[in-house]
């Protein structure tokens, strides 16, 4: 998965990476930057770090981030290693909006929202846990304001309404609500949110606390001048207030609108209409603030497919996608020459390299990984197999997850299951819509291949 974000960032130009995974996930990440594939990202500075996690307490976003805050200087992008962004979706295009909204409007932030197609009625398991939801957002499409999430919290406080502040509806009259978006985890951030997110100490969720609490000082007076300092310290920022209050993105405050109202109608209309104002020349008994918006931008299903495969469902739909866009499933002729003469790999799946196929056995919409072993009539339909998986003669499997070392025998019989690293399925056994999982949690290190879902890397932007 470190693929896709790494390739991301590179194409944008970001050269300083700070990559941060879970300790016992250091290996396999260290031995993936540090092999042939890094050549790809040639000018990516990768910085490694590791943060300690256990199975009954996994520290949020949030913690890891105050917890390294003091490598982060600068402007900064948080992006999630588990990201695919479609080609027509440009890391750039998030950066651009952000160095022009946050030098001549203010904003703080810029977040990244991508549409979710409505998936087929049986092609998800729902007994492999909780399917993946939409929290419904509240956004300015005009400017591409991000301007309400609604959060769990919010949802147990009242369930069966929608609450929004007027002073929210009063700044943004023509506001969308839709439940149609995801969060893709994706922000690119003034250095300043750091300080605001150490104020909060009790924050762990980014998503779910962090961001939709950034949204609100835009349009909260109390939170405003509550974190306001923190968030926009004063600096000599004369030429930014010139470029906040002739900017057509900046929304003036309440109160500015209503003295202008009142100036505008006592005022004679010739007299107005013979005056121009120069674009120079301050308004002594008027200052402009930063808005303090948190940017959005929004992308929609029809440019592209985009998803996270943060869970399992999103992780076997983005290999469905994959093998929809490839043509041949394996071009290595060493890799080939481990595939029987009489075995059947159809065109839409893909076999890894040094993946033994045996006589006979069929393989259909399938990604198989490396150093895998098919055994002879073994029939394997619309599943992914991570590496060192070994599936005995006769087995069956439609619709599978086997993770890293996983064995099945022969004859045995899997229908939409998922397994755990190491777990083995005994001769003959038959199972349906069941999370296999070992009674131990470490009992296999498969470091050496192990991809580093769930970290997260936190690049500096070095042009800020």
């Amino acid at each position: 998965m470190l693929e896709y974000p790494l390739a991301w960032l590179e194409q944008s130009g970001i050269t300083d990476v700070l990559l941060i995974c879970p300790t016992s996930h250091r290996s396999a990440v260290s031995n993936y930057i540090q092999s042939d594939i890094s050549s790809f990202y040639p000018s990516l500075r990768i910085d490694l770090q590791t943060i300690e996690e256990s199975q009954d307490m996994t520290p949020g976003t949030c913690t890891v981030l105050r917890h390294f805050s003091s490598r982060i200087q600068s402007d900064f992008i948080l992006l999630p290693c588990d990201f695919v962004p479609p080609p027509s979706l440009s890391l750039t295009q998030l950066l651009n909006k952000f160095r022009t909204e946050s030098t001549y409007d203010g904003a703080i932030a810029t977040a990244c929202f991508y549409e979710v197609s409505k998936q087929d009625k049986g092609t998800v398991t729902e007994d492999w846990g909780m399917l993946p939801s939409s929290s419904p957002i509240v956004f300015d499409e005009r400017s591409g304001t991000l301007l309400h999430i609604d959060t769990p919290d919010d949802v147990d406080r009242n369930n069966n309404e929608f609450e929004l502040r007027m002073s929210l509806l009063s700044q943004y009259p023509k506001t969308k609500l839709s439940a149609n978006f995801r969060d893709s985890h994706v922000y690119v951030c003034r250095r300043t949110v750091l300080d605001a997110l150490n104020a909060k100490p009790h924050f762990d969720s980014i998503k779910e606390e962090f961001i939709p609490w950034l949204c609100k000082p835009q349009y909260q007076r109390t939170r405003r001048e509550k974190y306001g300092s923190i968030l926009s310290p004063v600096t000599n920022n004369l030429s930014q207030a010139l470029a906040l209050k002739h900017s057509t993105l900046h929304l003036p405050s309440r109160k500015q609108r209503l003295r202008r109202s009142a100036a505008a109608s006592d005022a004679d209309d010739d007299h107005l209409r013979s005056v121009v104002p120069s674009p120079v020349e301050p308004d002594e008994d008027e200052s402009v603030e930063p808005s303090l918006r948190v940017g959005l931008v929004v992308h929609r299903a029809a440019s592209g497919f985009a998803s996270r495969a943060n869970n399992l469902h999103a992780y076997l739909e983005l290999n469905r996608f994959f093998l929809g866009q490839t043509e041949t499933f394996n071009s290595d002729p060493k890799s080939r020459s481990l595939i029987d003469q009489k075995a059947q790999v159809s065109t839409d799946s893909i076999v890894g390299r040094s993946t033994r196929v045996e006589e006979r056995a069929s393989i259909k919409r399938s990604v198989i990984g490396k150093h895998c072993v098919i055994g002879k009539m073994a029939k394997i339909v619309g599943c992914v197999l991570l590496d060192h998986c070994v599936v005995a003669d006769g087995a069956k499997l439609d619709g599978c997850i086997l993770g890293t070392y996983t064995k099945v025998g022969a004859k045995a019989e899997l229908s939409r299951c998922v397994t755990q690293p190491g777990y083995e399925v005994g001769e003959g056994e038959t199972a349906r819509n069941e999370k296999l999982e070992t009674s131990d949690w470490t009992a296999r290190d498969t470091s050496e291949d192990q991809d580093s879902e769930g970290s997260e890397e936190a690049s500096e932007d070095s042009s800020e």
